[in-house]
This record gives structure tokens, C-alpha cells and sequence, in this order.
């Protein structure tokens, strides 16, 4: 085999941005405005991979405090509501830059040509969204990703902006305690190259993939954040995440809204009714129904997540369909009314073969979004200098929950955000670089690539996938959290010695590698955390403590250690 060091190609530019969906496209977009070379690589095909135009629920949204459907809203309402919505464990400074400057990118998208829904007076449409005070979520139904992404990658190729497609970051260069680029790898040729930059932006979505249910596309291995942990910057906040009720298979989409309201039968695999048995007492089903409808993802805020727990508690107890499923039914409603007001999911169910007229939905508690991620500050930076993260990459803009419509609005503000200080750094910094830190990376990779061991890549994976599922999603328990995080310290002892990596499988390796940095952070976060807050979940702690724990828990890696650091969230002054 030809040595993969003696072939490694080098690429110079100014700003490189990884990951090519809704947050690094904007961001390549603003820093391009300002005039200095920028790179997109794009791990699969640019503008349609990644989350932005993949996910499906029957409304999608973008959330601003626009103040047209109750002139009483505000960007203060807004930020007050992100706050509350997340507990008190957010940073409030990035949650009031969501919440001040989101009504000024949603304008720019309506003039890169999204069309948001309109009244009859062609005022923009608002609607109530999850934790939201007043009406601020516009959209343009299912698809409001991928039109927005569509936009932005009208203009990304309108200003020429390079963008590498199949592309996959490996590890970030570090000189100096500086980050000067990464080294990446072609998905297709297995080439690799050191992209030498001035400043870095990490925008690689979340880590789906690490869980059995997701609404994840593909490729969602959570990349960018063991890419920032391996190399010291911090993740804060990975043990909130949105989880929520959703078809997986054979396609995905979201559970949510009008389909509750309609008050629809909740049956396992042995045909019984199961909810009423997990609602406490004073709780109906039609209050609990009433509460998911407007409280998709799982949450201990109010009574709809007992719902969460009963699909979750199930199905691991081995009464789920043959899927590892429960049925969603809503055969007793009346046709006419789920033709009507429930038009979007209905057509959308129809298109792909099943009439929910007649026949139940396969549902399951899936991972939708990752709270946390990478620890940022105003300037998108991300606490090495040259190192910057935007969207679903980035962490403390969100706490235990967050408001429906704050993810595309995040990835917009702080990936304009992110774009800016990059560009402003890269026009202050002189071209510096470390081969000799890439080699070594590409080092790595060579050895990894030699590995023929007995452990089965995708066996693995699927492993850690049922692990992460069963664990660390809706119902979580300290000794079950300590096992996990054993388990998966185990998995990354095994990497460099018993893993069979054929010729063909290193990208999925390297996947594999980061699926288990990932899912450390995630499950050493939910174990410190000893108590029931929003969407994380302790039965064995199930109240919430804010005397002990309205705190923020940050982890953070040294030499393949992993340690924590537990502080106060940063308040507005």
C-alpha cells in the first residue's frame, strides 16, 4: 500500500468552513461579502445532505418575533422565552442574539427568494410553536429547510463560492495551541489533504446516527464535535436533546401537532392500549394529547411526556411491533376530517403508500436535535483561537429545552455571525501552518486503515446505536449511565487494535470513532447531571433542582481523557 503521508495534498485558503448545510452556507456566504477566500467542504452532495433540507414534520419553522400576528410580541418575549423554555441553563447573551437578530435573517431570506406563507393581505403568516409566548413561526409548511437551503446555495454558487463535495473532516490542525485548518479525506478516492486556514468554522449539524430512532439524514455521526473535542475545545450542554415521536422507517418524519389533537389510539405489538396506565393521577388523555400537540419533543415541563415514556417504556420492554415500534392509529377519525385538517401529514403519508385512514403509523421515541454542542461565545468563537462553530454544531445558545423555530433561526444568526469574526480574524492573521501536526493525523488514519482485527465495523456501530437509544434517550438511570460510559471507554480501546477496517470501510471507521467521542460526551453529561430537567430525564433523580443544578455542564478532552467542569450559566446584565 502506497504511504498515505507521502500523498497528502495541501490546499490554502482563508476561512474553511466545514459542513455545507443552513449554518455553513450562510456563514460562507458572509464572509465572502467581506472579501476573503473561502472553502465549503461538504461531506455528501452540497444541498442535499445534512439536516437543513432533509427534515420532514407536517410544519417546519422558522421562528422571529416579527410582531404581525400579535403586535404584543417582541424580541425581548422572544428571548425571555428561550430562557424559560431552556430552564435557566443557557447562555442568555447568545440566547438574546437569537432572539434580536433573527427577524433581520429571516428578511434576508425572503429576498434570496423563500416564500414564506402569506394572508390574503400578504402579510407573513405566524403560528404558535413549542414554548412560544405569542405567534412567531413562519414557514412554508414540510419543506421550509430545504427552501431556505435552496436559497442559500442559489447564492453560494451566484458568488462563486468554493464548495468540495464528499468531502469528510478528519481532525483539526492544531499548532501552537492554534487551530490552522484540518485534514480531510475524499469520501470516494480516500485522498487526503491538509486544508491550511486562517480561521475554521465547525458546522457540521448533529450526531443523529449515535441513536437506533432518529430523523437524522445519513451521515450524522457527529462529526464536528469530536472533531472539537479531540482537539480541546469544550462541548457544553450534551445531555439536552429533542426527542420526539416519529415514523423511521421506511422514511422519516415527525410525529407532531394536529395529529395529537385528534386524539389517536396509542397500541403495542400485542394489540393493547397502553397510555392511560403511565398518565399520573388528575391527568386525562385528552389533556395529555392536548399538551403533545403543542409540546412535540419529550419534555418533564408538563404531562405530555409521559407519553414519550410510555412509547419508550414499550418498547424496550419487549411489547413493541416488530420493529421495535408502537402503533399510532387514527382509523376511528373521521376520514373526512383527516383529509381536511390534517391535510399535510395526510398527503404526506399517502404519496409514500400508507393511508392513515386505514392503517396505524409505525412510531418511536427519535432523536430531532441536539441541544448542546460545541461551547461558543458571541463572536461564534470557539474557545481555541481560529476555531469557530455555528448551528446545531454549536452549544450554550440552547438549554434543557428550546423553543420550535429556533433551530433555522440559530443557524442563520449565528452562521452570518460565525462568517463575520472569521473573516475578521483571517484579514488580521498572517498564513501560519504545521505540516507535521497534519502528518501525524494522516498518520492515524494510515494506521487505522492497516487495522484487521475481529470486530465488525457495522456491528459495532449498531451496537452503540441500541446502546444510546436504550440509555441515554427518554428514560435514563445513573448505574444504566455509568454502564454505557464503560461500554463505550471499552469500544475506544478496541479502535486501535481489534476493529477490521477493509479498504473499502474507512470512512465508516472514522465515523465509527467519532460516534464514540460523541456518545461519551453525551453520556458522562446526562450521568453528572443528577436531576429531571426539561428533556433530560433521570428516574432515578425525577425533580428538578435548581439549588443544586441550574448549571451548565461542560466536557472537555486531554490526551483521550475526558473531564467535566460544571459552572453557572452566563446571565444578561
Amino acid at each position: 500500500m502506497i504511504s498515505m503521508v507521502s500523498y497528502m495534498k495541501k490546499f490554502r485558503t482563508d476561512v474553511l468552513i466545514i459542513g455545507g448545510g443552513g449554518a455553513g452556507s450562510r456563514a460562507a456566504i458572509e464572509a465572502d461579502k467581506l472579501g476573503v477566500d473561502v472553502t465549503i467542504i461538504c461531506k455528501g452532495k452540497y444541498g442535499e445532505s445534512g439536516c437543513t433540507p432533509n427534515s420532514a414534520s407536517e410544519w417546519m419553522a422558522y421562528g422571529a418575533a416579527l410582531g404581525i400576528a400579535d403586535p404584543r410580541d417582541s424580541c425581548e418575549a422572544h428571548f425571555r422565552d428561550i430562557v424559560e423554555m431552556g430552564a435557566y441553563v443557557c447562555d442568555q447573551n447568545l440566547a438574546k442574539i437569537i432572539a434580536y437578530e433573527a427577524p433581520d435573517r429571516f428578511f434576508e431570506l425572503v429576498d434570496w427568494g423563500v416564500n414564506f406563507l402569506r394572508d390574503e393581505n400578504g402579510r407573513f403568516r405566524q403560528f404558535m410553536s413549542d414554548g412560544a409566548s405569542y405567534p412567531r413561526a413562519c414557514g412554508t409548511g414540510a419543506d421550509t429547510g430545504r427552501q431556505i437551503m435552496n436559497a442559500l446555495k442559489r447564492i453560494v454558487n451566484e458568488r462563486e463560492i468554493r464548495v468540495l463535495e464528499n468531502v469528510m473532516a478528519v481532525d483539526l490542525v492544531v499548532n501552537n495551541g492554534k487551530i490552522v485548518g484540518a485534514v480531510a479525506i475524499d469520501v470516494e478516492t480516500l485522498e487526503l489533504t491538509f486544508f491550511e486556514a486562517k480561521s475554521t468554522i465547525i458546522s457540521t449539524g448533529g450526531a443523529g446516527e449515535l441513536f437506533l430512532h432518529n430523523v437524522f439524514p445519513d451521515g450524522m455521526t457527529g462529526d464536528g464535535y469530536a472533531m472539537a473535542l479531540r482537539a480541546g475545545a469544550k462541548l457544553v450542554n450534551m445531555e439536552f436533546m429533542q426527542i420526539g415521536p416519529c415514523v423511521t422507517n421506511p422514511f422519516k418524519f415527525d410525529v407532531g401537532g394536529v395529529l395529537w389533537r385528534l386524539g389517536p389510539r396509542l397500541i403495542n405489538g400485542r394489540g393493547e392500549e397502553y397510555l392511560r396506565k403511565y398518565l399520573p393521577a388528575g391527568v386525562s388523555l385528552e389533556e395529555a394529547y392536548s399538551l403533545k400537540a403543542v409540546s412535540f419533543p419529550f419534555t418533564m415541563r408538563n404531562a405530555s411526556g409521559y407519553i414519550d415514556i410510555a412509547n419508550f417504556t414499550e418498547i424496550i420492554e419487549g411489547r413493541g411491533t416488530e420493529n421495535g415500534c408502537v402503533y399510532f392509529d387514527l382509523s376511528h377519525v373521521d376520514p373526512k376530517t383527516l383529509e381536511t385538517e390534517a391535510q399535510i401529514p395526510f398527503r404526506f403519508f399517502l404519496d409514500r403508500g400508507i393511508d392513515i385512514r386505514r392503517k396505524p403509523l409505525e412510531i418511536a421515541p427519535a432523536i430531532q436535535h441536539m441541544n448542546g454542542g460545541i461551547l461558543i461565545n458571541e463572536r461564534a468563537e470557539a474557545g481555541i483561537p481560529g476555531l469557530y462553530a455555528a448551528g446545531e454544531a454549536a452549544g450554550g445558545q440552547h438549554g434543557a429545552d428550546r423553543p420550535g423555530g429556533n433551530s433555522l433561526a440559530d443557524c442563520q444568526v449565528f452562521g452570518a455571525r460565525a462568517g463575520r469574526y472569521a473573516t475578521e480574524r483571517a484579514r488580521e492573521t498572517s498564513a501560519t501552518s504545521s505540516v507535521e501536526a497534519a502528518r501525524k493525523i494522516v498518520e492515524k488514519v494510515e494506521a487505522l486503515s492497516k487495522l484487521r482485527g475481529d470486530l465488525n465495523i457495522e456491528r459495532v456501530k449498531k451496537e452503540i446505536r441500541e446502546i444510546m437509544w436504550r440509555n441515554v434517550s427518554v428514560v435514563r438511570r445513573g448505574d444504566i449511565l455509568a454502564e454505557t460510559v464503560k461500554k463505550l471507554q471499552s469500544y475506544r480501546r478496541l479502535l486501535s487494535s481489534r476493529l477490521n477496517v477493509a479498504e473499502n470501510e474507512l470512512i465508516e471507521a472514522l465515523e465509527l470513532r467519532n460516534m464514540i467521542d460523541t456518545g461519551l460526551a453525551i453520556a458522562e453529561a446526562a450521568l453528572v447531571r443528577k436531576e429531571t430537567r426539561g428533556s433530560h430525564y433521570r428516574v432515578d433523580h425525577p425533580s428538578r433542582d435548581d439549588k443544586r443544578w441550574m448549571k451548565m455542564i461542560e466536557i472537555q478532552m486531554s490526551n483521550g481523557n475526558i473531564s467535566v467542569n460544571i459552572r453557572s450559566p452566563i446571565i444578561c446584565g
